[in-house]
């Protein structure tokens, strides 16, 4: 007897460690492709839309953000300051060597594109100060606020910068997370018939 329950207990037991390996590896599976999207889609990636760019993803390849103190004088003479940072992401390699001065260097090919907006901390902050997580409105006064967006292309062997119209902006950059070495958030902005609309994440530039 015992021989008999060994043998008719032995399948079962197979079956059952069947059916878990199965279900552990349709999890693996599910959360491999779960991961996958999420890198696939990308946690660096902007949509773009000019006159000069058409519309289009841009796979962003480099991202960086330095900082610089921006001074606000009231109709009092009461000076304030807020720090601004900086922020590129592009679809190629930037270089970074030497902050804006190189960032801002002329495209090679007509396939790179580079977006620009700077976002404008609280008062009282400089560009020692690190970037706060929050949101960056378009339409706020002065602080917590984005401006000086722009895209920059190459047609025709030449670079064509496409600065988003103060009055007409609209939208803002979400940063959800903001450290000493690195930001990321959302951004989201429009004027007029240009756009970028996706998600960044840009190391911070640190002055020696």
């Amino acid at each position: 007897m015992p021989q008999h329950n060994h043998r008719t207990l032995q399948p079962f037991s197979q079956r059952r460690l069947s059916i878990f390996s199965i279900a552990a590896i349709a999890l693996i599976s599910t959360l491999s492709i779960f991961g996958c999207g999420k890198l696939g889609g990308g946690a660096n990636s902007i949509h773009v839309k000019s006159a000069t760019t058409g519309e289009k993803d841009l796979p962003v390849k480099s991202s960086y953000a330095f900082a610089v103190t921006k001074t606000f004088t009231d109709i009092n003479n009461k000076i304030t300051t807020a720090s601004a940072y900086n922020v590129y992401a592009a679809n190629y390699d930037l270089d970074a060597n030497n902050f804006a001065m190189t960032m801002d260097k002329a495209l090679t090919s007509d396939d790179q594109v580079r977006v620009v907006f700077s976002l404008i901390g609280e008062e009282g902050t400089n560009d020692k100060s690190p970037l706060k997580a929050g949101t960056y409105s378009a339409k706020a006064d002065k602080f917590m606020k984005v401006e000086t967006v722009g895209l920059v292309a190459r047609k025709g062997g030449a670079d064509v910068k496409s600065w988003f119209d103060r009055s007409m902006l609209s939208g803002e950059v979400k940063v959800s997370s903001a450290s000493a070495d690195e930001i990321s958030g959302d951004v989201d902005l429009t004027s007029g018939d240009t756009s970028i609309k996706g998600s960044f994440t840009a190391k911070v530039l640190k002055r020696k």
